[in-house]
């Protein structure tokens, strides 16, 4: 989950690490230049390319190689005309006028123009399209005049101090009218944009075959260059196997790597020809929720007993070699309005963990240790996806251990991930993975207001709201934030609600959720960061020649 942007407001940005050293058998002073193929590997395959749908980080990190934005941000949070030329904001913050750029074609051959954009949001907004991330940020959305054929102003109910935040999100990319009328059977699998890059064919299951928009000529003015693409083609490959992702950099079969495995972190900071994006996402880290909505966790005190009893420090230390940060609190720290005084609430403690499960009536034990009350035993189901990464899957299994010398005993489930989504869907665990990443502390909305305990995609059943939560004071204070322009206010607005969450006992942190890449510099080179979700671009991209 994910999404970003924000205007001039005070923010901490962790800003990437980059090592670079290119092979002697290139030249180290080469320009860019056209041509050549791009091969990229990625853990993750989407469930469908139209970001729209649904909503995953794995769908954004694709869009924007095919789908551009109406506007763009900065390393610093700052806005940029895109496919927006400039636009106009109401005294009120309740009228935002765009005024596009009349040289943009979609790739279909459809025009792009002020009825293209009132399309686009019309499909972000349709129940049918099952929107997880776009439609849940309108909610205050009131609807579009056309002004004329390249002007726009759109109309909200309440202001959104982050509603350029979401128009810079690939989840908002700006799609053809034609194509989305579609459907999103058709739609998931061809997406059409104005992108420097063409969706040609989808291979499920090994990869995504793009092919360059020789007709592109308006890119962000963030890019390094102005036209089209350097590279020709580039396959996304997908590649479960962390060492075979990694193999494959080194060898030079792979260019660009999504997701470097930890476990290779440092071997790589260490090769000649490799190097590191090493980024942190904004917005809520990785967490394990609890269904406040059945026992065990419907009880505070069990729910701090877990907390206690888990030790995540060492566990982040053996697991990911110290390649991803730990998460103490409700957001990750480059996030903005994050407030450290909720940092590590719950300090590993197992003699507090012991002492809250017997105040809450755990006090029998079983032969294996684990408790019980009432003939029943403490246990907990936690569904996993079985594409998680073996780190991932090697970090739950300590957090397992961890809690089991308090007495919980924790099933991971590891099943297919339709079959985790449906379990998701029928509230069906105790236990459940979560992550937002957006720049802005919205993404709180998405985890803990209960608009997210209603399904979002179309029938479904799948929610954002795992916890359970339904609690009349976070939603107004979540409703209350993006409305009020004073930072102060809205500092202290964020930090209730991070308060709330922390007292409440409602997740446990784990860590801040990387944008870890690399590439082969003996294969590619220009690779950058795409500040709206801070992954990996390749539109700058080139493939450099030897000498």
């Amino acid at each position: 989950m994910r999404s970003t942007l924000i205007r001039a407001l005070a923010r901490v940005s962790l800003l990437p690490c980059f090592a670079l050293a290119a092979a002697s058998a290139y030249a180290e002073n080469a320009k860019p230049s056209y041509g050549g193929d791009i091969v990229l590997a990625t853990l993750k395959e989407p469930e469908c390319l139209d970001p729209t749908v649904g909503g995953d980080v794995p769908q954004d990190i694709i869009a924007h190689q095919f789908l551009d934005s109406l506007v763009s941000q900065d390393e610093h949070a700052g806005y940029h005309p895109w496919l927006a030329k400039s636009w106009d904001i109401s005294a009120d913050g309740l009228r935002y006028t765009f005024h596009l750029r009349d040289d943009v074609k979609f790739t279909d051959g459809e025009r792009f123009n002020a009825a293209a954009v009132k399309a686009n949001f019309d499909h972000w907004l349709d129940p049918a399209t099952g929107s997880g991330n776009i439609a849940p940020q309108l909610t205050n959305y009131l609807g579009v005049d056309i002004v004329d054929e390249y002007t726009i102003a759109v109309k909200l109910k309440t202001a959104n101090a982050y509603f350029l935040t979401l128009l810079a999100n690939p989840s908002a990319g700006i799609q053809s009218p034609k194509a989305v009328t579609r459907g999103n059977a058709d739609n998931c699998v061809s997406p059409v944009g104005t992108g420097p890059f063409i969706v040609t064919n989808w291979d499920r299951g090994h990869a995504i075959y793009f092919k360059r928009n020789e007709d592109y000529n308006w890119a962000s003015p963030l890019a390094e260059h102005q036209g089209k693409a350097y590279a020709e083609k580039v396959e996304w490959r997908i590649i479960v196997e962390p060492a075979t992702r990694y193999n494959g950099l080194v060898s030079g079969e792979i260019g660009v790597v999504d997701g470097l495995p930890p476990e290779n972190f440092n071997a790589a900071k260490s090769a000649s020809n490799i190097s590191i994006i090493d980024d942190n996402e904004p917005g809520v880290p990785l967490q394990i929720d609890f269904n406040t909505k059945r026992a065990p966790f419907d009880d505070i005190k069990v729910r701090r007993a877990f907390l206690h009893a888990v030790d995540i420090t060492p566990a982040l230390k053996s697991v990911f070699f110290g390649a991803y940060k730990q998460a103490r609190g409700p957001l990750s720290p480059n996030t903005p309005f994050y407030d450290p005084a909720f940092d590590n609430t719950y300090p590993h403690d197992i003699k507090k963990a012991n002492a809250l499960l017997d105040e809450a009536g755990w006090t029998g034990r079983t032969a294996d240790g684990y408790r019980t009350k009432n003939g029943k035993t403490l246990e907990a189901h936690f569904p996993i996806s079985a594409s998680t990464q073996p780190a991932d899957l090697a970090l739950f299994e300590q957090v397992q251990a961890f809690t089991k010398k308090a007495g919980f005993k924790v099933f991971l489930d590891t099943d297919e991930d339709s079959k985790v989504l449906t379990r998701q869907a029928s509230w069906d665990y105790e236990l459940y993975i979560d992550y937002w990443n957006i720049n802005t502390p919205s993404a709180l909305r998405f985890i803990y207001h209960s608009d997210g305990l209603v399904g979002v995609d179309h029938g479904s059943g799948y929610h954002n709201n795992q916890i359970g939560i339904k609690d009349a004071h976070i939603d107004e204070l979540l409703d209350k934030g993006p409305q009020t322009n004073d930072a102060a206010e809205r500092q202290k607005i964020y930090s209730e609600v991070q308060k709330i969450v922390a007292d409440q006992a409602l997740t446990v942190p784990l860590y801040v959720y990387p944008s870890l890449s690399a590439y082969n510099t003996d294969k590619v080179r220009g690779v950058h960061p795409d500040w709206s979700i801070h992954s990996v671009t390749l539109f700058d991209a080139w493939v450099p020649k030897k000498n």
